[in-house]
C-alpha cells in the first residue's frame, strides 16, 4: 500500500501538499462511499466520515499527521442555484455571500464536531476544495479560525469570491498566508461575484497558458497569457489549439487544475511520482 505523499508540517506554500490536496479535491466528485474505500485502501487513511445534505457535499480524512476536509465543487442544478444567491449578508461584523454560507451551514454542525473529534495534537489540518468547493473550504476555514482552531493551510482551485473587503482583509491576517488560491489562465468562475461588493483573498497562485506557475507579478502574467490564447485562437488550425487552450469555462475544470500542478511538479522535482490516484481516477 503506498502513503499518502504529504508534508504535513509545511508551514508556507507546498507544491506537493497542493497537488494532493487538488486530488483530494477531485475525488469529492466521487461518490463518497467510493472515495472513503479508496482513501483508506490504497492511501492508509485511518479514519474517513462523509458529509452530504440537500447538495452540500464534503468528506473529513485523516491519518497520524493529518486531518483533510475536502468540499465538492458544482455538480448540480441546485449548486448553481446557490451560487447566484449572491446577496452579502452580515455575519460576525463582516459580510459573505448568502447562498455559500447556507450551504455550508447544511453540513457546519455535523462537520464542525467531526474536525474536533478527530484531530489529535499531533495532526495538521489542512482544507481544501474546488469552484463551489473552495468557497465553501474558505468559509469553513474562517468558521475553524473564529472557533479557536488553526487551520495549518487552505487550498483552493477555481474559487470564486466569498467576501466583502472586511472579510478578504480579516481573514488574510488571520490566516497569515497560509491560504492559497489557484486560477487557471482564463476561468471564468475565479472572477465573481464582482468586485466592488466582493474582494478575493488569499495569495494567488497563477497558471498560464502553456500550465506555468507564477506566484508574483501575476498581473503582468495573467495580461500576457491571455493576450497569447486570443491570439493562438484567431489563427489557423484554431481548433486544434482548443484543447490546450480551452479558454474561459473549460479552464475552470478541475482536471486542467491537476495536469498542471502534475506538469509543475514533475518539472521541480524531477519525479514521476505515484501513479495510483490517477489510475483509480481514470478508471472511472
Amino acid at each position: 500500500m503506498p502513503a499518502f505523499e504529504f508534508h504535513p508540517a509545511a508551514t508556507g506554500f507546498d507544491l506537493l501538499n497542493a497537488l494532493r490536496l487538488a486530488e483530494l479535491s477531485k475525488l469529492s466528485y466521487q461518490p463518497l462511499e467510493q472515495a472513503g474505500a479508496f482513501l483508506k485502501q490504497e492511501l492508509g487513511f485511518t479514519q474517513y466520515r462523509s458529509f452530504d445534505q440537500d447538495d452540500t457535499q464534503a468528506f473529513l480524512v485523516a491519518n497520524d499527521t493529518v486531518v483533510v476536509v475536502a468540499f465538492r465543487g458544482t455538480s448540480s442544478t441546485q449548486d448553481w442555484l446557490t451560487d447566484a444567491r449572491i446577496k452579502l449578508v452580515p455575519v460576525n461584523n463582516k459580510k459573505v455571500h448568502f447562498g455559500f454560507n447556507q450551504a455550508l451551514d447544511r453540513v457546519w454542525p455535523e462537520l464542525s464536531d467531526a474536525v474536533s473529534s478527530s484531530r489529535g495534537p499531533e495532526q495538521t489540518l489542512w482544507v481544501t476544495g474546488h469552484s463551489l468547493g473552495g468557497a465553501l473550504a474558505m468559509l469553513a476555514t474562517d468558521r475553524f479560525t473564529d472557533q479557536g482552531l488553526w487551520v495549518d493551510g487552505l487550498y483552493t482551485f477555481g474559487q470564486p469570491r466569498v467576501g466583502d473587503q472586511h472579510f478578504a482583509q480579516e481573514f488574510d491576517v488571520k490566516m497569515q498566508w497560509r491560504a492559497f488560491r489557484f486560477v487557471n489562465d482564463e476561468d471564468l468562475v475565479t472572477r465573481v461575484p464582482p468586485p466592488p461588493g466582493y474582494r478575493h483573498t488569499g495569495a494567488m497562485c497563477f497558471f498560464d497558458n502553456k500550465g506555468g506557475l507564477y506566484r508574483d507579478n501575476i498581473f503582468w502574467n495573467w495580461w500576457r497569457s491571455v493576450s497569447e490564447g486570443v491570439a493562438l485562437r484567431t489563427q489557423a488550425g484554431a481548433a486544434a489549439t482548443a484543447l490546450s487552450n480551452p479558454n474561459g469555462p473549460g479552464d475552470h475544470n478541475l482536471d486542467h487544475y491537476l495536469r498542471n500542478l502534475r506538469e509543475q511538479y514533475r518539472r521541480e522535482t524531477k519525479s514521476t511520482g505515484s501513479n495510483t490516484f490517477e489510475d483509480y481516477i481514470n478508471n472511472k
